[in-house]
This record gives C-alpha cells, structure tokens and sequence, in this order.
C-alpha cells in the first residue's frame, strides 16, 4: 500500500524510474516468449543429412542466444543463435533419425527456451555411385573387330573361314561404364566394357580384367578384388580385344608410349570409371523389375531360329533341340532423394549382334546404355547376360509381338532400342517391380578345368600362324600343363542376385541358379527375387554349355553356329553353374 501512495503522489519523472527499475507493475515480471525455430526440414545429402530452418528472432534485452540440437533423444550439437543450418554426417544407411531444435536465450542469470522444432528423416538403404570413360580408338585408325568369322584373312583368306572385319572409329563412341553399390558396410563393383571380349589375364602385360579388380582393390580398400565384376559386352562391331580376328594392331594413343598401348589404354579408363563411380556415391534408394522380351531373341536350336524375319518362313512344328532361353528384360534404378537418377541398369540375353550402323560401336548395350542415360538422367548401363546359344531378333522375327514400339521402323537401331526400352520402362514400373532393402555382400572363386575342345586347343597352340592368336595368359596360375583357370562370381544387392559366368553362358546356367536359390516371392528374404546371370563376367571363355548332355547335339551344329568350337571344355557349363550356385548360398540365398 505505501509504494501503491508513493506511486500516487509522486511526479511523473519519479513514476517511470520506477518502471524502469522494474518495480512498477505485473508486467515486469512477464516471461520472455521465444517461438520454436520455423521452417525445420531435413534434406539427405551426398555425405549426411543437412538441417536447416529459419532464422531466429530473439526477445529485446536477451542475451547469450543459441540453438540446440538432440538426435534420437539424444544431445547433438549447440550452435550460435543466428545459425540456420548444421551438417550430420553421423548417420548410416537405411537409419530413421528424429532431430529437435530449440532456440535458447538468457536475461540475468535466468535461461529461456523455445518449444523444440522437430523432423525425421529416414535415409535410403544405399549409396550408389556410377561414371563412365571413353575406350574409343583414335579416329582414322583401322582396328580389327571381332566376333564374325576367324582369323585376320592372312591364312586361307575367304575359303575355309571367312576373316573378321575391320572398321575404324565413326564417332559412336565406346566406353568402360561402372557402377558401385554400398550399404554402409559392404560396397560392390559391376562394370562393362565395350570391346568383343576380354580375358582375365593377359600374356603380354598385365591389363588383363583381373589386374584391373586388383589395382581397384589396391587404390580403394573398401572395393576387395572378390566385390569387383567386370564384363566385356561382347559387340560384334567392337575392338577384338581376344585376338582371334587379328587382336586390335598397333594402335597409338596419345600420352602412351611402347607397345599394346590401347590394351593399357581400356585397363586405365576402366580403372578410373570404376572409381570415379566409388568416389561418386551418394545417397539412394534402388528398385527392380523385370519384362517379359522373349519374343524379341531366338534359340540357335530351336526351329524358331528358322523365322528371323517377320514372314514366316518355317510353319512348324516347333522342334527344339536344346530348349531353353532367358528372355527376360532385368533392370534396376538408383534414384537419389531428390529424385535425381543416379543409374539405370539393364541386362538381357540378346547377343551383341543385333547391329546399328557402320565403323567400331558398342552394339545394342552401348545404344540401350546411351538412351537410358538420355531418358532418365544418370548413367545408363546395359549389359549382356545368358547369350549362349542366343540371338536377337534383327530388330524382329515372325514371332515378335507387332505392339512393340520399332517393330514397324525400318532402321534396326533405332528399332531394337525403341523395343529394349519398352521393356526397361514396364521392369521399373510394372507388376514385378519392388523396392529393394537388404545387404551388399560379394564372393568370388576359382575353378580349373581340362582344355579338350580341339578348336580351343589349336588356337592356343598354333592360333598365331592363321592371324588367330588368343592373348589370354599361358602362364600359372591362369594355365597349367592341359587345364585353364577362369573366375566365377556372386555379387549381391538385397533380394538381387548377380551371378557371373566367364564366357557366353547358356540358359541353362542361370536357371540352375534360380532353382537353388531364387523365388518369385518378394517377401522371402532368404531367397533371390531376381537372378541376373551375366555374360563374359571376369574373362571370356567362349561358350558355356549346359547340362552337358547339350555338347553332341551343340556340336552337330557346327555348320550354323560356332558354340561348339569356342568351348574349352563339355563340363565348364555344368561347373560354373555349381560354383555359382555355392558363392550365393555363401551370400545368405
């Protein structure tokens, strides 16, 4: 009641040094208001998760201001007031994180804080990273392509075989492609280059595709040479790399010097694509699908491979020989959480054959890989899978369907890429499609196998003498005395399976893989709901025939096709299928 007087009676310059000395009111002890920090949103970046929020307004007379940040619950970080961001690096693949931020001030010894500000972030399952780096020769150089006919004609010319060709570079440019895949505990490498083969190991240096794992490992320890997969896409218009069309000649690059300078040159820049894809890698979420495209390739010994037009020439009744062809389209999308594509991939059992104009080119994969990448954004990387005994329709056949998209388009290219893309669309959006979860995991192994088949023989032994000289290694480990030693592999990316082959792998190959281990119930975690069975994976081989009583009937064939005589041994099908079907079931399958 006396300062309610004092306050009464006193002169108006008394009355508000009072208030200013707080003893004037209930409203000198009102509270500070802070307002929870506004605009919280959480962005997944290439390294972490990156927070940000607007900036904060503080009471008058507030002093020492901050932000504090809690993770799970748990204390984060304390920043300046005025920050608008923070960079969480702690944080792993496929982890759900709720981050709270709350604005704090004090006034006298007193602290003030806002409500927090609160979002959850789940990040995807994977890091994924792609890259590409051009094989092309020089422009102007005549190279020798392989995979039609033998020899480089400087024996026997066009009587007993005919000699393979030879183009030079025309602009459509050939490339190593990569890409990585890491689940924050494990990362795996695929990669393909476009060239007519390539073998593990290589008698005049070391570039051979074993090398190349190796020098990976050796620069990127979290890459182990048993997680790398390398294949070559087998096009019939690329560089012979194998050597049994003439090799590649003496091809000069710019910045090498000496010998077998464009073997060296594929060995770097499918080193660099590789890591360049590893050092890329960002945060992302993939999906699976696969399409239904038999009826776009043909069994070499079915009465099918009769009708390679689309007038029927042959009425029945179907005869098969050696039944069996995978013709299914496989694919999957890395996609970042933008929305960003990282990478598209494809494989399918279509022979590198089907064409596409003239000079050194990469075939239907290096199209298909060029289109995907122009459709989706990325990298685009198609690869070849169980081609053994199989080829593609050039662009249709009498049993292609008329609804795909180029069947009426009269330039094969363009009409075999407007059909494998169909089906790449209807894989990423389709009744089989699924997201995929799950772990990376890799295994890789050896077999050793006898090498009777009398062609293979020859050319090892007298190939040079008829310009057909194979450069694969004739030295231990890769050979001793009559056996050959070749690479099976695994790789895995949650409920995908790719499961590599050393040469051209017959069908039947990847469906004993699928018997074992694989399934068409995406829920079942401990089977494969997509076994993709890769071609020329880690060497070349040629053919891989099985079962092994397809050899007599392959080998009656001789006058069509050359399965026969590219095969080293009547049982390398059969093993490789066994070895493949023990690195998946080591991989959790």
């Amino acid at each position: 009641m006396k300062t309610t007087s004092l306050i009464r009676r006193a002169p108006a310059v008394v009355v508000a040094l009072l208030l200013v000395a707080g003893l004037a009111g209930p409203a000198s002890a009102k509270t500070p208001v802070i307002a929870p920090p506004g605009g919280l949103a959480a962005h997944v970046s290439t390294s972490g998760v990156d927070l940000s929020w607007l900036p904060e307004t503080y009471p008058v007379g507030t002093q020492t201001q901050s932000i504090s940040i809690t993770k799970n619950g748990t204390a984060l970080a304390t920043l300046p007031g005025a920050a608008t961001g923070y960079h969480d690096s702690d944080v792993h693949q496929g982890g759900s994180y709720t981050y709270a931020v709350v604005a704090s001030a004090t006034r006298g010894t007193t602290t003030y804080s806002s409500a927090p500000s609160t979002v959850t972030v789940t990040l995807p399952d994977y890091l994924v990273g792609a890259a590409t780096e051009d094989i092309s020769p020089p422009p102007g150089v005549t190279i020798n392509q392989g995979g039609n006919g033998l020899g480089d004609g400087s024996l026997f010319p066009g009587v007993v075989v005919s000699r393979g060709s030879q183009n030079q570079f025309q602009g459509e440019h050939i490339r190593a492609r990569a890409m990585v895949v890491d689940d924050g505990n494990q990362a795996i490498a695929i990669a393909d280059i476009e060239t007519q083969g390539m073998f593990a190991a290589y008698e005049a240096g070391p570039w051979g595709l074993s090398d190349m794992r190796d020098r990976v490992a050796q620069d990127i320890p979290g890459l182990p040479a048993s997680h790398i997969l390398i294949a070559s896409d087998h096009t019939h218009a690329g560089p012979d790399t194998i050597g049994a069309w003439g090799g590649v000649g003496d091809v000069q690059i710019p910045g090498y010097t000496g010998d077998n300078q464009y073997y060296r040159y594929i060995f770097d820049q499918t080193v660099k694509a590789i890591e360049e894809a590893y050092r890329s890698r960002t945060h992302a979420s993939i999906r699976a699908g696969e399409s239904d495209a038999s009826d776009l390739i043909y069994n070499q010994s079915c009465s099918e491979a009769l009708n390679q037009s689309k007038t029927e020439a042959y009425p029945g009744p179907d005869l098969c020989a050696t039944p069996g062809k995978d013709g299914m389209v496989r694919v999957l999308q890395a996609t970042a959480p933008d929305g960003s594509v990282v990478v598209t991939y494809m494989a399918f059992a279509a022979h590198g054959t089907a064409g596409g104009g003239p000079g050194v080119h990469g075939d239907w994969p290096q199209f298909l890989s060029d289109k995907m990448a122009e459709t989706y954004g990325g990298v685009g990387l198609a690869m070849e899978g169980a081609v053994g005994g199989t080829q593609p329709c050039r662009p249709a056949c009498s049993f292609t369907n008329p609804n795909n998209p180029g069947y009426n388009v009269s330039d094969r290219r363009t009409a075999f890429t407007l059909n494998y893309m169909a089906h790449v669309a209807d894989a990423l959006d389709g009744p089989s499609t699924i997201d995929v979860h799950g772990p990376v995991k890799a295994a890789a192994s050896y077999i050793r196998e006898p090498v009777v088949g009398p062609a293979v023989t020859a050319l090892f032994m007298a190939g040079q003498y008829a310009g057909a000289r194979l450069l694969r290694s004739h030295e231990s480990p890769w050979i001793v005395g009559q056996t050959i030693r070749t690479v099976t592999s695994a790789l895995r990316v949650g409920s995908v399976l790719f499961s590599g082959t050393p040469g051209e792998g017959f069908y039947a190959i990847g469906k004993g893989v699928r018997d074992a281990v694989g399934t068409t119930d995406p829920s079942d975690g401990t089977k494969a709901r997509f076994v993709i069975q890769l071609g020329l994976a880690d060497d070349q081989l040629g053919y891989l025939i099985a079962p092994v009583s397809y050899v007599p009937i392959i080998a009656g064939e001789v006058a069509v096709n050359d399965n026969i005589i590219f095969n080293v041994s009547p049982t390398i099908g059969d093993h490789v299928m066994c070895s493949d079907i023990s690195l998946a079931i080591k991989l959790g399958f």
